[in-house]
């Protein structure tokens, strides 16, 4: 039996989407999921792969794509780095201040990192919520 070209092309999306997200693992350490706003909420960016150095997932809402990224990627150096983030913590990025707040829904949130990182029947993966501390600039 043979699937429709929509379900066939839907599935490469996700397979190259897969490979890409586990090449930037691997490289970089982590990679970052966006996903667009609706009616139901807010668009948001995450982290994927911070698990792999024993951090929690990092995630920042309705803020622009791009400075988004930046925020993410310079904590992430950090985590790299050795810098073990924490909740209630306040750090200064170059984009502009942000606030670290545990986030405990991570399972109804970031679908990516635990699909890789969650351990079967084990809880979601830990995460914290990124929160600017005044406006966030483009760098």
């Amino acid at each position: 039996m043979f699937e429709s070209m929509d379900n066939t092309a839907s599935v490469h999306r996700a397979d190259q989407h897969d490979a890409w997200q586990r090449e930037t693992i691997r490289r970089h350490g982590w990679a970052l999921h966006a996903v667009p706003g609706d009616e139901d909420g807010p668009p948001f960016v995450y982290t994927v792969g911070l698990s792999g150095f024993r951090h929690p997932e990092l995630i920042l809402f309705a803020t622009a794509p791009a400075v988004s990224a930046t925020v993410l990627n310079d904590l992430g150096e950090l985590v790299r780095l050795g810098h073990v983030l924490s909740p209630c913590e306040r750090i200064r990025l170059r984009s502009g201040d942000v606030h670290l707040l545990t986030f405990p829904e991570s399972a109804d949130w970031l679908f990516a990192a635990n699909d890789l990182y969650q351990l079967p029947g084990g809880p979601p993966v830990p995460a914290l919520l990124v929160v600017p501390a005044d406006e966030l600039v483009p760098v």
